[in-house]
């Protein structure tokens, strides 16, 4: 049956004739220097929409498919609604027609220019306000903030909203920089675990081990937080014999690129399933289960909206819970106990 339910740690080497470790020491002072991102992101859009009297603040950014909408806040806490997410529909592609200009709409049904454009006709965005987001000189997105109503923005609050672009430029800049410290620091570590001949998969299975899984979780988690993307955490035990060894790597090879499936050692094994909701993951652990064997099995969802998973870069939390979950599933229905609920539902 399935039930559902950092101190990272671098030694700098002293004056002992061993290297001191440079690279992950400019990461953690790069990590302390500068804020949460997520953090300030949102306490900047609510503060717009505060003080414009707005119900919308939103930044998008551009990708080979256009704009998308990726960090948002509400004058009403809701939902987001088309106005949002229907980026093309909006105004954003105009603001890249100017980009030296923030583009200003006081009351777009009184202006020729706007009175027949979908993100009047069809969002109902009268007022707004878009200045572009750069990074290293190249426009990557958009902040914007929007209203149902007309809106005489002052200079103040175009300024505002000017000044308030250029921070979370420097700061998606910084992000990138630190994405890079980290991406470098996770590939030496694999180069260096390769060059010591630090096992990286066990011998009894062919899966890889938790050396391998903690140099996966450094990159994958991190990317998983910053685009907002949850992740399936399944565990069960399983006696490691020829069979079951031999099902278990087809059932590794039978997965997607970024899926693991991880020996634990001591018949105790890990699947990640990044980018997978509850109903995915569940039919897979069906297929898996009918391949291995009916056995009970522990999964949850490692979200990096929700505590404690947003700052856990180990995946401590989930699989913990995922653990407790498999305790408690022996005898019991399939079902999910989600991440911070603490009961079957």
């Amino acid at each position: 049956m399935t039930k559902f339910h950092r101190t990272e740690k671098h030694v700098r080497l002293k004056e002992n004739g061993l290297r001191t470790d440079h690279l992950s020491a400019l990461g953690d002072l790069v990590e302390r220097a500068f804020p949460n991102p997520g953090e300030l992101f949102c306490h900047g859009l609510e503060l717009l929409v505060q003080q414009l009297g707005v119900e919308r603040a939103v930044m998008t950014r551009l990708g080979d498919l256009g704009f998308e909408a990726f960090w948002w806040a509400t004058s009403d806490g809701k939902n987001p609604d088309p106005s949002i997410h229907q980026v093309s529909d909006g105004y954003c592609p105009r603001v890249l027609e100017n980009p030296t200009r923030t583009l200003v709409i006081r009351d777009a049904t009184l202006d020729p220019r706007w009175k027949n454009h979908s993100g009047w006709k069809k969002l109902g965005i009268r007022a707004y306000i878009g200045a572009p987001l750069r990074q290293t000189g190249k426009i990557i997105g958009t902040l914007n903030v929007q209203s149902t109503q007309p809106k005489n923005f002052s200079r103040a609050e175009i300024a505002m909203v000017n000044a308030m672009a250029n921070l979370f430029s420097k700061t998606l800049e910084v992000e990138t920089l630190k994405q890079e410290l980290r991406m470098t620091r996770d590939a030496l570590d694999l180069t260096t675990a390769v060059v010591e001949d630090s096992a990286l998969e066990c011998h009894s299975s062919g899966l890889p081990n938790l050396h391998y899984l903690d140099i996966w979780l450094k990159a994958n988690l991190y990317l998983a937080r910053r685009r907002g993307e949850c992740m399936s955490v399944a565990r069960w035990d399983l006696p490691l014999t020829k069979e079951s060894a031999k099902h278990l790597k087809t059932v590794a090879d039978a997965l997607r690129g970024e899926d693991l499936l991880v020996d634990m050692g001591h018949d105790k094994f890990l699947l990640l399933l990044p980018r997978t909701p509850q109903d995915g993951a569940q039919i897979l652990l069906e297929r898996i289960r009918a391949r291995i064997g009916d056995i009970p099995m522990g999964a949850t969802l490692w979200n990096p909206s929700h505590d404690p998973d947003r700052q856990d870069f180990t995946a401590s939390h989930a699989i913990h819970r995922a653990q407790d979950a498999l305790k408690q599933a022996s005898g019991a229905p399939e079902v999910w106990v989600m991440e911070n609920a603490g009961v079957a539902e």
